[in-house]
C-alpha cells in the first residue's frame, strides 16, 4: 500500500471518528397531548447550528430532511401528515438548492388514533441532519413515549 493511500485512510479515519464523537447539538423533548391526540416533538438547537426541516423544497437534493420513523403497533395509527413549525427558507450555495431549516428551536407534531384501552408506548427513531459553518452531521435518536388512553 502506498504512503499516499495510507495517509488517505488515516485522514478518513480521523474525520469519521471526529464526526461520530461530535456532541449532539440538538436536545429533543417529547410529550403526548391527549386532547389533540398528538405527539409533540420540540428540538432545542445549540447556538450556531441549524436543523433541517421535515418538508424540504428539494427533497431529493441537498441536505437530509428530519424524519420520524415509528415502530408498527396495534395500539395506534398515525393520522395525517407531520406538522412542523415555520422554518427559515433560503438558497444554500453549498448544496446548490433551496433549503428549509430551523435555528434555536423547532416543533413537530404527529396526530395518532389510539386503538387500545391499555397503556402502551409509541417508539421509533428520529433521523436528522444538523449543520454549522464548518460541518454537517447526520444523527439518529431513539424515542419512546408512554400513552395512557
Amino acid at each position: 500500500m502506498s504512503s499516499m493511500n495510507k495517509l488517505l485512510i488515516l485522514a478518513t479515519l480521523f474525520f469519521t471518528l471526529g464526526a461520530t464523537s461530535q456532541e449532539n447539538p440538538v436536545l429533543w423533548k417529547i410529550d403526548y397531548n391527549k386532547e389533540s391526540a398528538s405527539i409533540h416533538y420540540k428540538a432545542v438547537i445549540d447556538l450556531d447550528w441549524h436543523l433541517y426541516a421535515a418538508h424540504l423544497p428539494s427533497p431529493d437534493e441537498g441536505p437530509l430532511p428530519t424524519e420520524f420513523k415509528y415502530i408498527d403497533s396495534d395500539h395506534y395509527q398515525l393520522t395525517g401528515q407531520l406538522i412542523e413549525s415555520k422554518p427559515i427558507k433560503t438558497f444554500d450555495d453549498n448544496f446548490g438548492v433551496d433549503v428549509s431549516y430551523f435555528e434555536n428551536s423547532a416543533e413537530f407534531s404527529q396526530k395518532i388514533k389510539v386503538t387500545s384501552s391499555d397503556q402502551f408506548s409509541v417508539s421509533g427513531k428520529i433521523y436528522y441532519m444538523v449543520c454549522n459553518e464548518e460541518m454537517c452531521i447526520p444523527f439518529e435518536d431513539d424515542f419512546s413515549i408512554k400513552i395512557t388512553p
